[in-house]
């Protein structure tokens, strides 16, 4: 998706670019993490 969006065709020169926060990589397997959905439904 990242490829996608920003326009690299490797994986090499996106990671060059790339760097996301420990909060923010925390954040995305926090929306994505179906356990976590499970639990913050049953809410």
């Amino acid at each position: 998706m990242l490829m996608t969006k920003s326009g690299h065709t490797s994986i090499r020169t996106l990671s060059r670019h790339a760097r996301p926060s420990a909060d923010a990589l925390a954040a995305w397997h926090a929306e994505r993490d179906p356990a976590a959905r499970k639990k913050a439904s049953l809410r």
